[in-house]
């Protein structure tokens, strides 16, 4: 079984799918939890098609491979090979490569999950939240993953994290509305409307509400 998990940006996608995949595997049912990044084109891609300032945009994963992933587990295949993002480098990791064993579930998630085939999920499940929220979400985490890389100058966040607050706060909420507000709006809230259920989260990231379609 595939089930796919989607939504805006921080809105607490990965969170919801660790979750339910450690309720599923307490109930006997090996689950497996992969994300979209790990299919993001790398950033030497991104540049060479110039597609970089549209990072996280549909046209910028390699959707072809999440979809043979897919199709060889339900083949049989007992493990892929698939690649890696990683935070630090904000990238495709160069030498390193994850292997997924054949699960009973497979969960995948991110931004573009929903826009997968709708053959190659069994289920499509959509998380929602107020807006205000999510923005405030979005700056919290920016602000904690950027604080920790102070002190490290080989991190591409080490400029940020030395910045004055307010000046940082004003580029990620500019990096939000040009890049992560236009993914949502263009790309990611019209999938809500394929969804078997949307999941309501309320402002401490709890459920509220499901809706099943």
């Amino acid at each position: 079984m595939a089930i796919g998990i989607s939504g805006s940006v921080a809105v607490g996608k990965s969170t919801f799918a660790d979750n339910l995949a450690s309720e599923l595997n307490q109930h006997g049912l090996i689950t497996t939890v992969i994300s979209t990044d790990d299919f993001l084109m790398s950033n030497h891609e991104l540049n060479k098609y110039n597609l970089f300032d549209q990072k996280g945009f549909p046209q910028t994963y390699h959707i072809d491979q999440l979809i043979q992933v897919i199709k060889k587990f339900r083949a049989g295949e007992k493990s892929v090979n698939i690649p890696v993002y990683t935070q630090e480098l904000a990238d495709i990791h160069p030498n390193k490569m994850q292997k997924i064993s054949l699960p009973h579930i497979l969960i995948v998630e991110g931004v573009t999950a929903l826009q997968l085939p709708a053959e190659q999920l069994d289920l499509k499940i959509y998380i929602e939240a107020d807006l205000k929220n999510i923005k405030k979400w979005y700056l919290s985490r920016t602000l904690e993953v950027t604080a920790l890389a102070k002190n490290d100058p080989s991190s591409w966040r080490y400029k940020y994290a030395n910045m004055p607050l307010d000046e940082f706060t004003d580029v990620a909420m500019q990096v939000w509305e040009q890049t992560n507000q236009k993914n949502l709006d263009e790309y990611i809230l019209p999938t809500k409307y394929h969804a078997d259920a949307v999941v309501y989260l309320d402002k401490q990231h709890q459920v509220l509400e499901i809706e099943l379609k």
